[in-house]
Parts: C-alpha cells; structure tokens; sequence
C-alpha cells in the first residue's frame, strides 16, 4: 500500500512538473521580442560642410601680402589709426595700428573706400610691405577680384547661405556670422551684399548688443591721418 502511495506521489510531481514545463514553453513561444531601437543622429552633411568654410573664410579670409602686391601702391593711402576698443589687441610694445585704404577707380563717396586695418609691430610697423603685420579688420564696399575668396559684393542671400550655411544673427539690414573671436557682419540691399565689414575682436562673446556697437562706431570711425601719394 505505501508502494502505491509513494509511486502515486512521485507520478503526481512529475504531472506537475510536466505542466509548469508546458506553461513556460507556450509563454515563451508567445511572447513578443524585445524590441532594439537605434535612434541614429545624422548630421547634415551640407550644414557640416558650410561650417568648415565659414570656420575656415573667418580664421583666414585674405592673403593680405598677395593682395597688397595685386594694388597699385601710387593709388593707395594709408596712415597709423586708432584701434578702436572692440578689435584685438596684442600685448605687444611698440605696436601700433594701421589702415590701408583702396579706393576703386573713379570712386564718388569716400565714405565707401575700401579699408583694411592691421596691427603692426617691431622695425618694419611703418613699411608696406610689413609681412609681420596682424590683419584686423576689412570694411569692403565694392566688388574687387583681388579679394579672392573675400570678394562678397554683389552675391545674393541665397549664394551666402549656400557658401557660409544659415547660423547667423539676422540684423536690421543685414547678418552677422561668427566663430570665437572673429565676425563677418554683412549689409544687404534687396537680399544682395552691399558691403561687409570681417573684424577680429577681442572677445568670443558676439551678440547683438556687439553688433550694434560696432555699427555704431562705423558712422564716427577715425582712420587717423593719411600720407597721400601723388
């Protein structure tokens, strides 16, 4: 009798075993897999190209000794000016800073001459062809080819964007690129460049307050005095 018993019991464990053991099965067999997902960030390759030349344009925007060669010095005045409080300044004695002026042919306004300031140091800071000089500063109003990469005048909105990508401060007449210390302020007339003023500052933080300042100091800018050619 306790035979049956005890082959009753273990016949009852292994009937319950089985169950649990099909239960699992049938649980596993319905249960839906997990479910990966890879959000995958894609960074558009246009945007990442325009920002490589804009970083590029604004570190480097003129071979100022080849452009120098390319005028002609006899049309070209130039003369020791006043660093204004915004452009960047070596801590460097015996400096001084400089502005080239170009005007194009036949010019009418002298007020749209185009004007490049550097910051000039040591035995050679009152000679032209300075090739130890800083560039500062470039206020271009007229289309010129011998700006090379920086001859904007004359593009459109669109030939911007396409060139230097959309990240800018929007202005009242214009735009404003930046990268660090360095800015391209651009003046627009129907969506057409009309002028543009690349300054190296001396700070990174560049906003609107900046800008207007900078705009602002264009209307009472001093060049400082001219020596004249002939």
């Amino acid at each position: 009798m306790k035979i049956l018993l005890i082959l009753a019991s273990i016949g009852a464990i292994f009937l319950i075993g089985f169950l649990v053991f099909g239960i699992l099965a049938i649980q596993d067999k319905y249960e839906p897999e997990p479910i990966h997902k890879e959000i995958q960030i894609v960074e558009s390759e246009n945007e990442s190209v325009n920002n490589t030349k804009l970083i590029l344009f604004l570190e480097n925007p003129l071979d100022l000794q080849s452009f120098k060669k390319l005028k002609d010095i006899d049309y070209t005045t130039t003369g020791v000016s006043n660093g204004m409080n915004y452009h960047f300044h070596p801590k460097i004695s015996d400096s001084i800073f400089y502005t080239y002026n170009y005007p194009s042919k036949n010019f009418t306004d002298s007020k749209r001459i185009d004007q490049v300031v550097v910051f000039k140091h040591g035995k050679n800071k009152h000679t032209y062809d300075d090739e130890t000089e800083i560039l500062i500063e470039l206020r271009v109003f007229n289309k010129d080819s011998d700006l090379g990469k920086a001859n904007l005048v004359g593009l459109s909105k669109t030939e911007l964007e396409s060139e230097f990508g959309t990240d800018y401060l929007t202005l009242k007449n214009g735009l404003a690129y930046s990268n660090k210390n360095k800015v391209l302020i651009i003046g627009l007339t129907d969506s057409i460049v009309n002028s543009f003023n690349y300054i190296r500052l001396n700070t990174e933080k560049i906003d609107n307050d900046l800008i207007g300042q900078i705009i602002k100091s264009k209307t009472i800018y001093n060049t400082g005095n001219h020596c004249t050619s002939p």
